[in-house]
This record gives C-alpha cells, sequence and structure tokens, in this order.
C-alpha cells in the first residue's frame, strides 16, 4: 500500500471510529499531538486533548450523528472528503438549544497527514444549514 492510499485508509477508520462510532476518545489515535483542526466559523482547536472535547460535546448535541462518504481525492500528504453529515439535535450544539430536529448537512474535510497522523484538518461544514435546520436562522431569501 502506497502513502496515499496509506493515508486515505487512516481519514476513512478515523471517520468510522471517531464520528460513526461516536468514540472522541480514540482521537488521540489518528492525530498528532499538536494537531490542529481549523473549523472555519467555529474556529481553531489545537491539540488532541481539546479536539476530544470539542468532539464529545457534538455527540452529546448529536447522539447518533452519522458521516457518509461521498467522495475522496488524495494527493501527496493530503486527503479530500466530500461527506454528508446527519443526525437528531438533541442537546446544545455550538450554543443552540436541543430542537429535537433531524440535521443533514454536506461537508467538505482536507486532511494534512504525516508518519500516520493527522497533523491538520479544515473542516468546511456547511453551517449555515445547521442553523437553518434548527430554527436559529431563517435566511431572507426563504420567506415565510
Amino acid at each position: 500500500m502506497n502513502t496515499q492510499e496509506s493515508n486515505v485508509k487512516t481519514v476513512r477508520d478515523l471517520t468510522e471510529r471517531v464520528f460513526n462510532q461516536h468514540n472522541a476518545d480514540r482521537i488521540s489515535e489518528y492525530y498528532s499531538q499538536g494537531a490542529k483542526w481549523h473549523g472555519g466559523a467555529l474556529g481553531t482547536v489545537e491539540g488532541s486533548e481539546n479536539m476530544i472535547n470539542l468532539f464529545r460535546s457534538v455527540f452529546s448535541a448529536i447522539p447518533d450523528l452519522h458521516v457518509a462518504e461521498q467522495e475522496v481525492v488524495a494527493q501527496g500528504d493530503t486527503v479530500v472528503v466530500r461527506l454528508v453529515v446527519e443526525g437528531t439535535h438533541k442537546g446544545n450544539l455550538v450554543g443552540i438549544p436541543a430542537t429535537g430536529k433531524h440535521l443533514r448537512w454536506d461537508a467538505v474535510d482536507l486532511y494534512k497527514l504525516a508518519d500516520g497522523k493527522v497533523t491538520e484538518v479544515w473542516a468546511g461544514d456547511d453551517f449555515l444549514a445547521i442553523m437553518v435546520e434548527t430554527g436559529a436562522f431563517k435566511p431572507p431569501w426563504m420567506g415565510n
């Protein structure tokens, strides 16, 4: 298995074992100790311990979260994955109180890897879709 194939396998394993199995404690198996997670509007989280806390809160807010890979592209030390994320909003999600609604949004995550571990990730989640689906925001173009 070449490095690109190995990196894709690492990202797929991470998606399944951490996100789909809701096991934030496994993050340190996939991320280097000083890794950075760039979450756009949510800011940057540094270090695997801080990422564990972040994703524990996400899994608490969306206990049935499921991530489905739509497409993957790999080149060198980079893996890009286009995803559909969904689940039921049952707890506080980045300040949005539980609604009980089913959420579904698109995401594109770009991972940088070294020595089989993620060193940085840029998470491009459609945060506007989350806000609209929870009722936290209604764009003016959507009407009444």
